[in-house]
Formats: structure tokens, C-alpha cells, sequence
């Protein structure tokens, strides 16, 4: 009798742990959901600077975020994925990454006057506006990959993409080389590891990306 019982107590284990995996799932992307707070201030106050690229998906242009701003939401997210998370530093908005300068600009337009663009185009002197939470998961064999970034409402990010590409002379190679929509306006906040040019470049879909609102205060 305990032979011909032990595949049903087999099985009620196996159905309870698919249960708890359930509810940790449906856990978690409930509170991913629950819309972040960003105070109105912290909106305010954005860099623009030159980073030492050192592979072509690495940023060569970023608009570096308010330090309180990329904690703050850094800390949201922390506290809700109940998992170890990575911030990257410095917290940016990439404009530009090596590659799209390697192939395109270099030499017809130097990083220095890139930043003269994104200046002239208002990226320092407007207030950008989150759109949402965004989230993407990529798996393999080997590992499970989580990035979390926040998507922005950035009309002045997507002028500087344009006014840079309008910069190349018209048909020539290097113009064809650059597309002003290959990068959306989006803040990484936090990863599963500290490989964050691995997800670049974004283009971001709110559609499928964006997974909770973000509301100010």
C-alpha cells in the first residue's frame, strides 16, 4: 500500500512546488506593475559629457542623469525585484554610442562638438519625461539576463539624433552608415549583472517593453 501511494505523493509534491513557482511569478510581475515615484525636481539638472568607450556598443555620448534621480529609482526597483541588481555608473541616457561615431563621424565632426549639438538641441536645459518603467529579460543555455531602464518622453533627445545626421553630407557613405532612430531616450537603472553595453543599443517599444507607469510628486 505505501508502494502504490508513493507516485500520488509524488505527484501533490510536484503540483505544489509548480504552485509556488506560479505565485513567485505572478508575484513578481505584479510588482514590477505598481507604478515608481520620481520627484518633479529630480528631472532636472541632466549633464552631457563624453565617456572613454572602449567596445562599439559602449556610449561615447551620454546625458548623464541627476545622481539623486538614478538612485532613487534604483532603490524602487531593489526593493521590489528581491533579487541582487547592478546600477551602472555612471547613470546615463546614451546619445551616442562608439560605433555610430566610429562609422559615421569620425572624422567630420570631433565628440567636442557633438556636445555642442546635444547642448544647442536642449538636452541639458529641458526637463525630461518618464514614460514608463521598461523591463527586458534575455535567456540562454547559460544564464538569465534582467535589465531594467526607465523610457523617456525626450522630443530634444530625438532633435539631436536628427540635427547630428543632418550634419553628414547628403548620399555619402558615412550618412548612410547612421540612423537617428536606431537609439530610443532610456535611463538604465539596474541589471542582473554589470554588463550593461550588452544591451545596447536600445530601441525601445513601449508596446512590449514598458511594464509600469511612472508618476511624479
Amino acid at each position: 500500500m505505501a508502494r502504490s501511494n508513493r507516485p500520488i505523493k509524488i505527484l501533490v509534491a510536484l503540483a505544489a512546488l509548480a504552485g509556488l513557482a506560479f505565485l513567485f511569478v505572478r508575484s513578481a510581475r505584479d510588482s514590477r506593475a505598481n507604478p515608481y515615484t520620481v520627484p518633479r525636481a529630480q528631472l532636472q539638472g541632466w549633464t552631457v559629457g563624453i565617456e572613454p568607450a572602449s567596445s562599439p556598443n559602449a556610449p561615447l555620448l551620454v546625458l548623464n542623469a541627476p545622481p539623486e534621480l538614478s538612485s532613487g529609482i534604483f532603490n524602487q526597483v531593489f526593493a521590489r525585484a528581491m533579487e541582487s541588481l547592478s546600477m551602472p555608473v555612471p547613470a546615463a541616457i546614451p546619445l551616442l554610442l562608439k560605433r555610430e561615431f566610429d562609422q559615421a563621424f569620425a572624422g567630420h565632426l570631433t565628440p567636442d562638438a557633438l556636445v555642442t549639438a546635444a547642448r544647442d538641441a536642449g538636452l541639458e536645459s529641458s526637463a525630461l519625461q518618464p514614460r514608463c518603467m521598461a523591463y527586458r529579460r534575455a535567456s540562454t543555455a547559460e544564464r538569465t539576463r534582467q535589465l531594467y531602464f526607465v523610457l523617456f518622453d525626450a522630443p530634444a533627445f530625438g532633435a539631436f539624433r536628427q540635427k547630428i545626421g543632418g550634419l553628414l553630407e547628403a548620399g555619402s557613405k558615412n550618412r548612410a552608415d547612421y540612423d537617428p532612430a536606431a537609439l530610443s531616450p532610456a535611463l538604465l537603472v539596474a541589471a542582473s549583472d554589470t554588463e550593461f553595453n550588452l544591451w545596447l543599443p536600445i530601441k525601445a517599444d513601449p508596446a512590449t517593453d514598458c511594464v509600469a507607469p511612472i508618476q511624479g510628486d
